[in-house]
């Protein structure tokens, strides 16, 4: 018998004008956890809608325990024991936890749902995938979105899954979330369960996979040990070139304090204070719910809050607008790209010049200047190397990394001193961060100032110069030199009172 649950040998998928994929091979053993990296457009989603029977593959063989097999439709690969869980949630709110499991095998007797046993089987379910918390009558909308997630494993796992595809489990969830969801997957594991772990976040690659296999232009580049290997290893494999420091993080002289705030408060926010130097990258992390985005929306006039004192360059300042921030070269660019920062059935020049519009910068006796409106944005689309066929094409169609970037364009075009970053790399490939980590180093360096708020700690710890935590409405600590590290990090993340506000 093969040591090997699933495996693929020279798998080429050819759409029109495009091979996706160009003899793929992979293994993926008994009880492991595989992770499958590589960028936008490396052939991840394809491969894994052919080993879910969603496409078939232009040539190549699937075996499975060793016999080879040929999916004609995703219910064949369902039945053969192969289940994918997609970023994107698949359930229906109003229904129960245990309807959305066994939708569309919902057992009848004479007619009617055998309810009783429904709750049990799906309850056994729970059970027995360390999920027991979660109660099978109550329904989804009423769940947390880590519990959601839950949910569609376990839906995933009733089919009497051997094999389990995990595409981006962890887009929406936190840190307590992220920990119990590993928790779930070191359990499948221990039943003999094996598992395809999909995720652009590679330090979740090194906490829970065994292996790690890295795609690029849909081609194999490497199989690799996790214990044997690093980050900046697959980063560079990934993205076809060595990387020696993936944040860019580089010396430079930090100046003196340019933004000084004090005392903001509102109904979730506690007497929080901070300052910023010129040059200086100052990260702030906590988990989710600590008030990081509410913070920076106070900072920038979006959110009414009760500040005592802004003063930028030792002068008394009054934000009560973002218009009032953008005129005095504060900018900030929103963690939700969809619904704060970009309109997505517009060109990109179009969001590129959105906040210089609001201080009037194209305008001349009431009329836009069109062409100088256009030329201006071209400057801040080639400078950000957004990938696109054209200028005037709709934000919709760019990638998550060229859309970040057109975001990023938008808020530097008023060539603001001082950026409020909010989680500027969420939702795009490695390759695309390594492109806004150099701009976020090549900005302080030209002199500029930078917030950064993120969920992710590497990138805060790799990117800041000085470290904020908070947790609960407070800034619990502050950060400098080697304190920045993980470890001290988290302990004060995880404060319920304010332990050490920035003197």
């Amino acid at each position: 018998m093969s040591s090997n649950a699933l495996e693929l040998i020279g798998i080429s998928k050819q759409f029109p004008g495009v091979l996706a994929l160009d003899k793929v091979s992979l293994s993926l053993k008994k009880s492991e956890v595989l992770g499958l990296v590589g960028e936008n457009g490396a052939g991840k989603s394809t491969l894994i809608k052919i080993i879910g029977g969603a496409y078939k593959a232009n040539q190549g063989q699937i075996l499975l325990d060793g016999k080879e097999i040929v999916f004609n439709s995703t219910n064949e690969s369902l039945a053969q024991g192969i289940s994918i869980v997609y970023q994107e949630l698949n359930l229906i709110p109003h229904l129960t936890v245990a309807e959305n499991i066994f939708i569309n095998r919902l057992n009848q007797t004479n007619g009617f749902v055998n309810w009783k046993k429904l709750y049990q089987d799906a309850e056994e379910i729970l059970k027995n995938n360390g999920m027991s918390e979660i109660n099978p009558r109550a329904r989804v909308s009423e769940l947390a979105i880590g519990q959601k997630q839950s949910v569609e494993i376990a839906k995933a796992l009733s089919y009497n899954a051997k094999i389990l595809l995990l595409d981006e489990p962890t887009s929406s969830l936190a840190g307590p979330e992220i920990q119990n969801l590993f928790n779930i997957i070191k359990g499948l594991k221990a039943q003999g369960i094996s598992i395809i772990y999909i995720s652009h976040h590679l330090d979740e690659i090194f906490e829970i996979c065994d292996r790690v296999q890295v795609l690029r232009d849909g081609k194999n580049i490497d199989i690799l040990d996790v214990a044997t290997t690093d980050q900046n290893s697959i980063v560079s494999k990934m993205v076809g070139r060595d990387i020696e420091d993936i944040y860019f993080k580089e010396e430079r002289d930090i100046g003196d304090i340019i933004l000084e705030i004090d005392g903001v408060s509102d109904n979730y926010l506690k007497d929080v204070s901070l300052n910023l130097r010129r040059s200086e990258v100052l990260g702030i992390y906590g988990l989710m719910g600590s008030g990081r985005t509410e913070l920076l929306k106070a900072i920038y006039g979006a959110r009414k809050s009760k500040i005592r004192s802004i003063q930028l360059n030792n002068k008394e300042l009054s934000i009560k607008h973002p218009i009032d921030a953008i005129k005095h070269g504060i900018i900030y660019s929103s963690e939700d790209r969809k619904s704060e920062n970009l309109f997505f059935a517009n060109p990109i020049w179009k969001n590129i010049s959105y906040v210089a519009l609001q201080t009037n910068e194209f305008v001349t006796n009431g009329f836009i200047n069109h062409k100088s409106e256009l030329s201006k944005s071209s400057e801040y689309y080639e400078k950000l190397n957004v990938k696109a066929p054209t200028i005037e094409a709709d934000v919709y169609n760019l990638s998550g990394g060229n859309q970040q970037k057109v975001c990023l364009a938008k808020a530097l075009i008023n060539e603001p001193n001082i950026i409020l970053l909010d989680e500027p790399t969420r939702g795009i490939d490695v390759g695309a961060k390594l492109e806004i980590y150099k701009l976020i180093a090549n900005l302080a360096s030209s002199g500029k100032s930078i917030i950064l708020v993120s969920s992710e700690l590497p990138e805060i710890i790799g990117s800041s110069d000085r470290v904020y935590s908070m947790a609960n409405g407070r800034i619990t600590h502050e950060f400098i030199g080697e304190e920045i590290n993980e470890k001290n990090i988290l302990q004060y993340c995880l404060q319920k009172d304010n332990i050490g506000a920035p003197a």
